[in-house]
């Protein structure tokens, strides 16, 4: 008996260890997509994403000021570099994530409230991916681009 207890611990530990590694991997994306604009259009701190560690604060309100703050962020420079994307930058699906934390302390709804959770959080999290690519190809918008061209006299 003592085996299988084991043996439930162990995994209980591996799930919450996946948890928390895709977690950070999660914030660092969100840090390195802060990174890549401009500051001047920057409403956070690229440093300010790791705020949603904090228990409870980090999981129910600040994603409410965060995400938004990524969005029109995100807004801004593309803006600025004249690429202006469709959408709301992942505005709505950044304000649909911490309605879905609240929803876990419902009964029944709770079920359902996870696995919206994880479908709109990977979501978010490819989007953030796609906007910080985007963003790394984009030339600056201030910024001096150098040739590709290896011919420079014709």
């Amino acid at each position: 008996m003592a085996g299988v207890f084991a043996l439930l611990f162990l995994l209980y530990l591996l799930f919450i260890g996946g948890v928390i590694t895709a977690s950070v991997f999660y914030v660092k994306n969100l840090m390195d997509l802060l990174k890549q604009v401009d500051p001047k259009n920057r409403l956070v701190h690229p440093g300010f994403v790791w705020m949603l560690f904090i228990p409870f604060y980090g999981a129910v309100i600040y994603p409410f000021m965060l995400y938004p703050r990524i969005a029109e962020s995100l807004k801004k420079e593309f803006d600025d570099r004249n690429s202006p994307q469709p959408g709301d930058y992942g505005k709505s699906l950044g304000i649909v994530l911490p309605i879905l934390i609240c929803c876990f302390i419902i009964p029944v709804l709770n079920i359902l409230a996870i696995l919206g959770f994880l479908v709109i959080g990977i979501i978010f999290w490819v989007k953030m991916a796609q906007y910080k690519t985007m963003l790394k190809r984009l030339p600056k918008s201030d910024g001096v681009r150098i040739s590709s061209n290896t011919d420079l006299l014709d």
